[in-house]
């Protein structure tokens, strides 16, 4: 048995996080880039709020870049950095969903690297700006990952910038955050998470530690996912619940990676609008049951009960409850899908290795 582990981030959960703990951010500079999207929801739920008091009374200054969009651009990073750039920003501080905290890793690459887009995605640097992580929704645990999730007109889908130096180096984790979150929204993250947790337990890089903690986020996943069919807005137990098994998601994911629902859904969310969540969601049990034609693996199973199902078809049945019927797509456009997703590295991170025809076979059965 051979593996390794890698988690530098320190991360405070609970409430009140940053105002307890606020005095670590110090040792990072004088100067803030807070990257936020530009809904305005870090205002509302009075996460902007509370860093801008705690960064005050650290004695930091700071500038705001508030036009994160969701599944955010090049562009749109490549327009932080110059700021970065030009404020002489020392450390970035990514406020928001899975968005601002992904576009701030990339903005802390572009400040202190002139590289191309190809470059940046192939993690062609050995340095970043620190970062800190703040996350308003529980779905990407983006927090403690050394991911960022750009989209890329170039290859029309997104793409992944994957480096240890992106990895937060402090994170707040405050589920009060979270508790006016719509409950579309809601789902979606709360799907992500899950898909995080499901395919990092199915990877060919798991390790015993990545399988320990993935049981524990599927067992908190399974139980609130079902309990968001009710359709009314989790209580605050449930929140803390959500944000709790999206960071112990993250932390699976930051060891094994995803695989094909991740490959599969992001040209839906190009191409179809279909948010990331939703997307993985509508491909999970297509995923789930290639799996078992292809194998023995008792892994898949175990994935299933440790989230509280007894079969597939009740897992298929939660999916479509809560994600809704797939987009339609031509042969066409199916026909674009197969090859974007078929480059897709991960695509070998699972523990069946997919055909072309397998592919074109799950996207089918998902819509």
């Amino acid at each position: 048995m051979t593996w390794n582990w890698l988690s530098p981030t320190r991360f405070f959960f609970g409430s009140g996080a940053i105002a307890d703990k606020y005095e670590e951010i110090k040792t990072l500079g004088k100067r803030a880039l807070i990257v936020t999207g530009k809904g305005g929801s870090a205002v509302r739920n009075g996460s902007l709020r509370d860093l801008c008091r705690a960064l005050s009374d650290c004695d930091i200054s700071w500038d705001i870049f508030r036009e994160v969009e969701a599944n955010p651009s090049v562009e749109t990073v490549r327009r932080g950095a110059a700021i970065a750039r030009e404020t002489k920003t020392e450390f970035v501080v990514g406020l928001g969903g899975g968005s601002p905290l992904d576009a701030a890793k990339a903005i802390a690459v572009l400040a202190v690297n002139d590289i191309t887009d190809e470059e940046m995605f192939a993690a062609r640097f050995t340095a970043a700006l620190p970062l800190v992580a703040i996350p308003t929704t529980a779905g990407t645990g983006s927090e403690v990952t050394p991911y960022s999730i750009l989209t890329y007109p170039a290859i029309d889908s997104k793409k992944s910038i994957f480096s240890p130096v992106i990895i937060p180096v402090l994170a707040y984790i405050d589920p009060e955050y979270t508790r006016d979150i719509p409950l579309n929204i809601t789902v979606d993250t709360a799907v992500d998470a899950y898909s995080h947790a499901l395919e990092g337990y199915l990877a060919v890089k798991s390790n015993p530690i990545s399988d320990l903690i993935a049981r524990e986020a599927l067992r908190i996943s399974g139980t609130e996912l079902k309990l968001l069919t009710s359709g009314t807005s989790p209580g605050r137990a449930s929140r803390e619940a959500l944000l709790y098994a999206s960071t112990l998601a993250g932390l699976v994911i930051s060891q094994t990676g995803t695989s094909i629902p991740h490959a599969m859904g992001y040209p839906l969310t190009y191409f179809k609008g279909i948010p990331h969540g939703r997307a993985n969601g509508i491909l999970m049990p297509a995923y789930l049951a290639f799996t078992l034609r292809n194998g023995d693996n008792p892994k898949v199973m175990e994935a299933l009960q440790c989230s509280g199902f007894s079969s597939l078809q009740e897992f298929k049945k939660l999916m479509r409850d809560l994600c809704g019927p797939a987009p339609e797509c031509s042969d066409n456009e199916q026909t674009r899908f197969i090859e974007i997703c078929s480059q897709a590295k991960n695509l070998s991170n699972h523990i069946v290795r997919p055909s072309r025809q397998d592919l074109e076979s799950m996207l089918q059965e998902s819509l």
